[in-house]
């Protein structure tokens, strides 16, 4: 099987040197990108609970302006990075619903 491999949103080296993070079965695979083995293997529950808060990957600003997430129990708080005392709360199925209205609002944009 072929891994899939991602750049952690934490790592801003511009010279590559960050780290990397993959789907393996049913746990993650985490490198450093200038080594091509695997350096940990992990389950998804253990990976979550090291990030407090993720960089959405749609945040793309090199200053740190971002919207960034994290699970708190059954519920997604959210965060812009500059106001960070700022936070909401919903629900991963309000989410995904707001996230969905939100593209197909976009898609509709001439």
């Amino acid at each position: 099987m072929r891994l899939q491999w991602q750049k952690s949103s934490f790592s801003s080296d511009t010279q590559g040197d960050c780290i990397e993070l993959a789907r393996s079965g049913g746990g993650i695979v985490i490198r450093e990108s200038d080594a091509s083995a695997v350096v940990l293997q992990t389950r998804r529950r253990s990976v979550a609970a090291l990030i407090e808060w993720q960089k959405s990957s749609f945040s793309t600003d090199s200053e740190g302006n971002c919207v960034e997430l994290r699970r708190q129990g059954d519920r997604i708080a959210i965060r812009e990075s500059d106001a960070p005392t700022t936070v909401l709360a919903t629900t991963p199925p309000r989410l995904r619903a707001l996230l969905a209205a939100l593209k197909v609002a976009d898609s509709a944009q001439p």
